[in-house]
């Protein structure tokens, strides 16, 4: 495998430099759907569920609908709680939209329950489903509203109307009404309906489940009134210290703290640390700077901004740490100085947003087993990532190859528990892979109904070892459909990412490995690339294909970083598809 030398790598960082602003304009279709969403969040203590679940969301910003919900290996629990004394419409769909969906219709009126499964066959009032599948467990009505409790199989073999609840993002869609059904189901109105994004097969952690200690303390890492730039997209750092540890500590819960009315515009957080010590950082502590690239970092602080040890993004809510691990602070060896990356996504132009957001992390010198860390994998963030327009299915593809991964891992392997998969507005499935000699294991994460207004670090089922010979691949898929011209990738909301942060233990000195294709099969360096695909007529279908090829069989650049020099390498390889790939076992549930 050839090394690629230091100057293609000058090229490429070159090539980012030119084209970083050079992207579609989509700024008029990103009003239309923020407009269209709720203005503001208002904080609402959530009703008393009749026992216990092990989830809960509240699925609208003013509090009138509330879901809770419990899963095993076959079935989900359900409990609404929402405020009408009339009928309750609630169900899962592919797009979040009314069709498709697999829906129930519930209610209590004058006493007694009704409850239906339907399902939609277009934009009209759903129909009754011939094969009843949702089964009411109790409903009754209270003060303040109407609760039923229901369940339902994770795949009931009905193949008409009825959906498999998978571990991908679900999109919930609800609707209530004050009147009752009778011989026809009242229209909710365009008030009373919407649309949530869930994952109803994560597991979870609770303060509860880790064992809280009772010398927990926390710190805020937030912005102090930022006034955001009126950019539609921008990056905003800030740079800030920890406060003085006398002994080792374990961070074991991080949470968004979101200023209320700018739950819209934070879009992702990222807290990076920096190796250089607080002493020699100390003028830079409240600095605040823009970072969509390295370059407009002060000097000393542009080696923190690829050491991430906390990632968010919109829709993501408290991440406990396993009981196991924990981030280790207060050591020599721990960072003392940080970074807080915020991406604000502010397609209204607005100049009166003034931000105070950032996270509260929770810390305790009662000490977990292992020190935990965070891998950021995937492609780099560059506009080398080209999504041709009107593609329904278009696949980009990031790599940690064997030859990098193995520079920062021990013999026995890591162990990752939680994943953090994210892209931007293209983005309609993304899947994290793992691969050992030549074989395509069970992947890490796989989410075929991404949405980028619901982003969460999920806990992995189960804990996953990865050893220093695998490979880790991030595949994401675009629906391009509606653009006239390239996406590349790049910081900004209408540019594109493929990135996947994961979860691990132990800690090792390995930050980030990623890659980025060349097109040599389009020009033979890469500043040739985007003269020659200019030129090209991207309506034509055979052009796009052309394209396709020129991608599976490009080489690709491979560059991993970390704390130490031994883990800092690079490298050239083609990616060519494995011979072996995962092949999940069938659903032997419908078999009879």
């Amino acid at each position: 495998m050839a090394t690629l030398k230091l100057p293609v790598l000058v090229v490429l960082l070159a090539v980012c430099l030119v084209h970083a602003t050079d992207s579609i304009d989509h700024i008029s279709q990103l009003i239309k759907e923020r407009q269209a969403r709720s203005t503001r969040s208002v904080q609402i203590p959530k009703p008393t569920p009749t026992r216990h679940f092990e989830h809960y969301v509240r699925l609208d910003t003013t509090g009138q609908f509330w879901l809770f919900w419990t899963a095993n290996a076959t079935h989900v629990t359900f409990e609404t709680h929402v405020n009408t004394h009339g009928y309750i419409g609630f169900g899962i769909s592919p797009n979040g939209k009314m069709f498709p969906a697999d829906v129930i219709v519930g209610g209590v009126k004058d006493g007694q329950t009704y409850f239906k499964d339907y399902h939609t066959t277009e934009h009209a009032p759903p129909v009754v489903d011939q094969s009843q599948d949702w089964f009411l467990i109790a409903g009754k009505e209270t003060a303040s509203g109407t609760v039923l409790t229901f369940v339902r199989k994770l795949n009931t073999c009905d193949t008409v109307g009825d959906m498999v609840i998978t571990d991908d993002t679900t999109r919930i869609i609800y609707a209530y009404n004050p009147d009752d059904v009778t011989s026809f189901i009242p229209y909710h109105g365009a008030t009373r309906r919407g649309t949530k994004s869930v994952m109803l097969l994560s597991s979870s952690l609770t303060a509860e489940d880790v064992n809280f200690p009772q010398d927990i303390v926390t710190y805020d890492l937030v912005h102090n009134n930022h006034h955001v730039p009126s950019n539609t997209t921008a990056y905003s750092c800030r740079a800030m210290k920890l406060p003085p540890l006398t002994s080792k500590h374990h961070m074991i819960k991080y949470e968004p703290v979101i200023t209320q009315g700018n739950e819209l515009n934070v879009h992702h957080a990222v807290v990076y640390r920096c190796d250089k010590r607080a002493a020699e950082l100390d003028k830079y502590d409240g600095t605040v700077f823009p970072c969509e690239n390295t370059n407009t970092a002060p000097e000393p602080l542009r080696g923190c901004l690829y050491k991430a040890i906390i990632a968010w993004a919109i829709g993501g809510e408290a991440f406990y740490f396993p009981p196991s691990a924990g981030y280790s602070l207060g050591t020599d060896a721990d960072p003392d100085f940080l970074v807080m990356q915020t991406h604000y996504d502010n397609p209204l132009g607005r100049s009166d947003i003034v931000d105070s957001s950032g996270f509260r992390i929770t810390i305790t010198p009662t000490l977990r087993l292992h020190d935990s860390a965070l891998l950021t994998i995937g492609i780099g963030v560059t506009p080398m990532q080209i999504i041709p327009p009107l593609e329904l299915d278009f696949v980009s593809q990031g790599y940690c190859p064997a030859e990098l991964l193995g520079k920062g891992l021990p013999q026995e392997g890591i162990n990752a528990f939680a994943i953090l998969q994210h892209s931007h507005l293209l983005g309609k499935e993304i899947m994290t892979r793992l691969y050992r000699n030549g074989s395509e294991l069970e992947p890490l994460a796989v989410d075929r109904h991404y949405d980028f207004d619901y982003q969460d670090m999920r806990y992995l089922s189960r804990e996953r070892k990865i050893y220093p010979d695998d490979k880790i691949e991030v595949k994401c898929v675009y629906d391009s459909s509606n653009r006239q011209g390239l996406t590349l990738g790049g910081f900004s909301t209408h540019e594109e990412m493929c990135e996947a942060f994961i979860m691990y233990y132990p800690r090792t000195p390995l930050d980030i490995c990623q890659s980025v294709p060349l097109y040599n099969t389009i020009a033979d360096n890469a500043q040739k690339v985007f003269p020659v695909i200019k030129t090209w007529n991207w309506t034509d279908p055979a052009v796009r294909a052309n394209f396709r090829s020129a991608l599976d069989h490009s080489v690709h650049y491979h560059y991993a970083m970390g704390s130490t020099d031994a883990v800092n390498a690079h490298t050239t390889t083609t990616e060519p598809p494995t011979k072996h790939p995962y092949v999940k076992p069938p659903d032997t549930r419908c078999q009879h």
